[in-house]
C-alpha cells in the first residue's frame, strides 16, 4: 500500500473510532446503566477491531506513520 493511501486509512480509522466512543457518552446519558454495559461491550469490540484490523496493519507496513500520528495527537490532540 502507498504511504498516502495509508495515512488515509488511518484518519479513517481514527474518526470511526472517534464516532464509537462518541456514541458511548451519548448511551450512557441516555441508558439504562445495563443496557450501556450491553452496547459498550460491543463498542469496545468494535474499537479494538478498528485498531487491530486497519491501524495496527497499515503500521506494520509504514512504521513511520507512528511518529506522524503522534506528533499530530500531541500538537493538536487529534489526528490532522
Amino acid at each position: 500500500m502507498e504511504k498516502d493511501l495509508a495515512r488515509h486509512v488511518i484518519r479513517v480509522a481514527f474518526r470511526n473510532a472517534a464516532e464509537l466512543q462518541g456514541l458511548l457518552v451519548l448511551l450512557k446519558e441516555h441508558c439504562s446503566a445495563e443496557e450501556y454495559k450491553v452496547y459498550a461491550a460491543g463498542i469496545a469490540s468494535a474499537i479494538d477491531g478498528i485498531g487491530a484490523g486497519l491501524t495496527n496493519k497499515v503500521l506494520s507496513s509504514h512504521p513511520d506513520l507512528a511518529e506522524e500520528i503522534e506528533a499530530s495527537l500531541a500538537k493538536y490532540d487529534r489526528l490532522i
